[in-house]
């Protein structure tokens, strides 16, 4: 398996492009629509099988209207986001919103396969309501529910600072090698979490 970070878009979100057996996955298309369709057809040979949305903020979600207009794929995301998919007015920050126009597939149980990837999914309420992880390849996709060393805001729409530790127990259940890649910041571990994280 393959994974590739781009930042993009004035907050510096990870978007991360997965491949495997052929198969390509973007987690969180920010923004620069054009500069993935870009990098999708000079790398990937010009095949998208899925967009995975961690949640459904503005920084998270701007360029994948695009990315279906070019490829047709399908989108992946939690219903309970559903309003800050679809509602520009609960999903602005600073001047700045994006919404999605484009049918969203709502996850549903633990696990799905997109392409010939599979995706275990854990629901993490608490940054939004809708806020999930997502496991590929023993690496875990984090959003903004973990940082390095920190988590997500809760004072925005749907947030909850107790939904959000109550989620952070799933943690406790996972390998302490396991890599999280975050929505923003570097990369760390679950152990280096449980060790060094404040708010565990």
């Amino acid at each position: 398996m393959k994974v590739e970070t781009l930042v993009l878009g004035m907050v510096e979100t990870n978007c991360y492009l997965v491949s495997e057996n052929g198969s390509l996955l973007i987690i969180d298309p920010a923004s620069s629509g054009r500069r993935l369709v870009d990098r999708i057809n000079r790398d990937y040979e010009g095949k998208l099988d899925g967009i995975l949305l961690t949640h459904g903020h503005f920084d998270h979600i701007g360029a994948v209207d695009h990315l279906v207009k070019e490829y047709g794929c399908p989108v992946y995301g939690c219903r309970d986001d559903e309003k800050l998919f679809t509602d520009a007015a609960v999903n602005s920050l600073m001047g700045m919103n994006a919404t999605v126009k484009s049918p969203i597939t709502w996850v549903k149980g633990n696990s799905m396969k997109v392409g010939s990837i599979i995706v275990k999914i854990y629901y993490t309420p608490g940054h939004s309501p809708g806020s999930v992880m997502y496991e590929i390849g023993g690496i875990l996709f984090s959003g903004d529910t973990i940082f390095h060393e920190s988590v997500g805001r809760t004072d925005l729409y749907g947030g909850s600072f107790s939904q959000l530790k109550q989620s952070l127990d799933v943690l406790n259940s996972l390998p302490y090698d396991m890599v999280i890649c975050p929505g923003h910041g570097e990369s760390t571990t679950v152990g280096h979490e449980l060790r060094y994280n404040p708010f565990l």
